[in-house]
């Protein structure tokens, strides 16, 4: 499993990145490999976002944004998002609560 990590700061229309973000989202949810999703909202700074998204593999992640699909929808972003910075990251080490006293 790989984790891709994408920070994005809108400097068009938040609605319309919402939109097209959401539309982009809807494709991945579909391409092989794809196992889950979630965009996270700085408080401190309301046009950063922050996308996570898990995949099977790298080779399932990078087949799905190579797509014609893909490309297409992400072109919509041109105008509205200024330096998104996406990297593939694989789990070095994971911590849940311990449930001791």
């Amino acid at each position: 499993m790989v984790t891709l990590i994408n920070q994005l700061t809108v400097t068009g229309s938040v609605e319309e990145f919402e939109r097209v973000a959401e539309e982009l989202t809807a494709y991945m949810c579909r391409q092989p490999g794809y196992l889950g999703y979630r965009t996270l909202r700085s408080l401190s700074k309301p046009q950063v976002f922050v996308e996570i998204a898990e995949w099977e593999s790298a080779e399932a992640h990078r087949a799905a944004v190579m797509s014609e699909g893909f490309q297409s929808r992400v072109r919509q972003l041109a105008g509205l998002v200024a330096k998104p910075a996406p990297d593939l990251y694989e789990t070095v080490r994971e911590a849940a609560p311990s449930n001791a006293a």
